[in-house]
């Protein structure tokens, strides 16, 4: 049976509601994604990643057009872009970590288990215990 893995992000400033913050967690899969490598454009946009939008749509530009400059074939150019969502559904991952971090967000945590359903659950049944007690801890 197959093992997912996801590491776990919040809000640099998180809401003090305990189901406030529940919501605004981030779940990221380790590994490769599918989705990303399929509709690498429309998987970006859907998660705001728009510099590395940017940098994508910039460097199948470029090898496109480099490929054109070599007298590559016709074909090259979607070979091209096939070979770059291959890549990308490899990375895509690794690069929405990386915004998480880059932005308002921090790694609380990671988990593993067989669905992510059952990631979920794992971590709450973690996470909600020590909300309790903390918030506990911060009460007079």
């Amino acid at each position: 049976m197959k093992h997912l893995s996801y590491t776990i992000y919040e809000p640099l400033e998180p809401q003090k509601e305990l189901v406030a913050r529940a919501d605004e967690l981030v779940f990221v899969k380790d590994g490769f994604s599918f989705w990303a490598m399929t509709g690498s454009v429309l998987w970006m946009i859907y998660h705001h990643l728009w510099l590395p939008l940017a940098g994508f749509l910039g460097a199948i530009i470029v090898l496109s057009t480099l490929a054109h400059l070599l007298g590559a074939s016709p074909g090259a150019g979607g070979i091209l872009f096939i070979g770059s969502s291959i890549a990308f559904g490899f990375l895509a991952n690794d690069i929405r970590r990386m915004d998480l971090e880059r932005g308002d967000y921090q790694m609380i945590g990671a988990i593993a288990g067989h669905t992510r359903i059952e990631c979920e659950r794992r971590f709450f049944n973690d996470w909600r215990p020590l909300q309790d007690a903390r918030s506990n801890e911060a009460k007079p």
